[in-house]
């Protein structure tokens, strides 16, 4: 449709691309869906907001955590093909970008994406006029059918809520935030388990008095300093990986300004 698009609209397209790229057999099985249909209403936003000439807000900064899952489950595998298609679009938008520095690929296509949705989805112009009609006045079966089960569906949350209330029911909410923080937490203190072996192993050379127990010691000692030290190297990788999906600038942003 045109730019303008609501939330309820957004979110409902959005579960629908998520089913077609999970179809298409982009979408990893097991992948976390609430994660990538809010990233898919954000890119729906920004392609809406551009075509108004508005700017759309940060990635980093409104969905980092979540992209960092993604990536880091490699939720996303694209066919060999995608990367034809991926060039062309790139090499259309950079010439368009030489020409003229206010191309916009995505304003241009707009016509012809409506052209083929419409024409997916209507057989005629005027089926989509009483379509549009039907929706507006909600003179339609989707409709009606909403208000024949509203009394069902407020029996349903009702009972829903009483499940709740008595203990029947719990929630589980997952904690992206918590997620990454229990993994860091677990490789320190894998990194202080390691130096408190080579710890040991260094004393029980150092006191031992056979050479056997001593060479014995040290070989321990180098052996856990050197998975502490590979620990160490997880941890700071793990930061500067954490520290590059939570900041909310990208390179280069405050020379643009």
């Amino acid at each position: 449709g045109g730019p303008q698009v609501s939330d309820i609209t957004l979110a409902k397209n959005a579960k629908q691309l998520v089913d077609g790229v999970e179809q298409a057999g982009v979408l990893a099985r097991g992948a976390d869906r609430l994660s990538v249909e809010k990233l898919a209403r954000y890119f729906m936003r920004a392609f809406k907001d551009n075509q108004l000439g508005k700017k759309s807000g940060n990635i980093k900064q409104t969905l980092g955590t979540d992209l960092q899952t993604l990536t880091e489950n490699d939720s996303f595998r694209f066919p060999s093909t995608f990367t034809f298609i991926f060039r062309a679009f790139a090499s259309v938008e950079g010439i368009g970008k030489g020409l003229d520095e206010k191309f916009e690929i995505g304003k241009l296509a707009q016509p012809f994406i409506e052209k083929f949705t419409d024409s997916q989805q209507y057989r005629s112009d005027a089926e989509k006029k009483f379509s549009i009609f039907s929706r507006a006045t909600g003179l339609n079966p989707k409709d009606v059918e909403t208000a024949v089960t509203s009394p069902r569906k407020i029996a349903y949350i009702e009972e829903t809520l009483r499940s709740m209330e008595d203990g029947s029911l719990k929630i589980r909410v997952r904690s992206l935030e918590n997620e990454k923080a229990l993994e860091r937490m677990a490789l320190t203190q894998s990194r202080s388990e390691k130096l408190l072996l080579a710890t040991l192993f260094l004393n029980l050379a150092g006191f031992a008095s056979k050479r056997v127990v001593a060479g014995a010691g040290y070989a321990g000692f180098a052996f856990f300093i050197l998975q502490a030290l590979m620990t160490n190297v997880k941890v700071k990788k793990f930061d500067k990986t954490q520290a590059k999906f939570v900041q909310t600038k990208f390179a280069g942003d405050d020379d643009d300004a």
